[in-house]
């Protein structure tokens, strides 16, 4: 009866071994593959007036609408053209993200522009391929010795918490501008590429046209970036302002 417990044992785990390579082989097939998608990289508003949106998907008010330069208002008007920083989800409907805290309502516009971008599988197949590793290794450690599966969930339990402890050190180092005020009597609106706005081609906004930005105004903060090594701050609608003509004023 013993040897026969022995025998029965003995096939399960190596079932267990065999398998494991077919499942990692499919994972590995998963890991490869990717996609390629459109991202919407402009809209513009098709309604009449289309009201600005919070990221929490509440309306801008009169008491605290949309500032962008000197220009306020708590809606969009028709056909104006927007630059798209990304696409959201906020309860469950489609949002356009412009820069400066403002969303505009997929359904409020129409995309006019757009770009391919790559889109692979791998975070969901590394997961699917710890998860499955984690399982078979369980199964296994169990069936030969319960003291080696402790050991080997103490010591993963470990690794864990440091790696996590690690994680949120570097995190809780790093601060997100989101605001900045010019501090120079006026200062130049850049392109991408570094090139200053011209007088023939003005950064335009609602109807306002500069080529620069004046003293004491403040503008929202996309993201930081660096153009021939020097650092300057994306405040959307392609315009981008050098930091060494501004003072940060707010950051998360």
């Amino acid at each position: 009866m013993k040897f026969t417990k022995k025998i029965a044992f003995a096939s399960a785990s190596l079932a267990l071994t065999l398998a494991t390579p077919a499942a990692l082989l499919t994972q590995n097939a998963a890991f490869a593959k990717t996609t390629t998608v459109k991202q919407a990289t402009k809209v513009k508003v098709t309604k009449k007036t289309t009201p600005f949106y919070h990221k929490d998907g509440s309306k801008f008010t009169k008491k605290k609408p949309y500032v962008y330069g000197s220009w306020k208002s708590t809606v969009a008007y028709k056909n104006t053209s927007y630059n798209v920083v990304k696409t959201v989800t906020i309860k469950g409907a489609k949002y356009y993200y412009i820069g400066n805290d403002a969303y505009l309502k997929a359904s409020d516009v129409k995309v006019t522009a757009t770009k391919t971008v790559k889109s692979s599988s791998t975070s969901s197949a590394k997961k699917a391929s710890t998860s499955s590793s984690k399982t078979t290794s369980k199964k296994t450690s169990s069936s030969a010795s319960k003291t080696s599966s402790k050991k080997t969930s103490s010591t993963s339990s470990s690794s864990k918490s440091s790696s996590s402890s690690s994680s949120s050190k570097k995190t809780s180092s790093k601060k997100t501008v989101t605001q900045i005020q010019v501090t120079k009597k006026t200062t130049p609106f850049y392109h991408k590429d570094g090139s200053k706005f011209t007088k023939k081609s003005p950064y335009v906004y609602q109807g306002w046209k500069s080529t620069v930005a004046y003293k004491g105004t403040k503008y929202k903060v996309s993201k930081t970036i660096t153009i021939k090594n020097k650092k300057y701050y994306y405040i959307g609608n392609s315009a981008y302002l050098k930091a060494s003509a501004v003072k940060v004023i707010a950051s998360k």
